[in-house]
């Protein structure tokens, strides 16, 4: 109801966004929408994670040439990989996570929820971002799956699998526009 007093009803075609913990995660708005997201703070929140995990799953990931010159080889190698992706996943999203809190702390409060609300608009909106984190869920859930069988029920297995799998999910998404593009 507030939000009809402060907005306006919503254009016809267009509904309001199921602010669910799945439809935070898993973004799609339709595209004729231009509603805001019912929770910019956690729609913000899990985009920094999600950056974080995939930016330390790539870098875990490009580790494993130096792991597989100097490290050991066969299972013992995926493990270590594995454990590598956990520590790297873990600090990409403590790097995001401080940095989305450093840039908006730098914000007057007056402005600060302002500018949330303001980039999760446009994250929320963004299809080509939100094609590579939808990817990116489906290859963290195997990735963990993936971990979990290398490494045992364990915080490293379940961390660096997503991290992995979230890092394989964006190379896919690259792999298929390049590919699209070109034909």
């Amino acid at each position: 109801l507030l939000r009809v007093v402060v907005q306006g009803p919503m254009p016809k075609g267009t509904k309001e966004f199921d602010d669910s913990l799945v439809h935070i995660i898993f973004r799609n708005p339709s595209q004729e929408s231009y509603a805001a997201p019912t929770r910019p703070t956690a729609v913000f929140g899990v985009h920094v994670m999600h950056k974080g995990l995939q930016l330390g799953g790539a870098v875990g990931a490009s580790s494993s040439v130096l792991l597989a010159l100097t490290g050991p080889r066969g299972f013992r190698f995926l493990k270590r990989l594995v454990q590598l992706t956990a520590l790297t996943s873990t600090a990409g999203m403590a790097i995001g996570v401080g940095g989305a809190v450093r840039k908006i702390s730098s914000l007057p409060e007056s402005e600060r929820q302002d500018g949330i609300e303001d980039r999760a608009f446009r994250i929320f909106h963004n299809r080509k971002q939100n094609l590579v984190d939808r990817y990116s869920c489906v290859g963290i859930g195997m990735g963990m799956i993936g971990g979990t069988l290398v490494c045992g029920l364990s915080l490293s297995g379940l961390i660096g699998g997503a991290g992995l799998g979230a890092a394989a999910a964006v190379g896919v998404v690259i792999a298929k526009t390049k590919t699209a593009s070109q034909k």
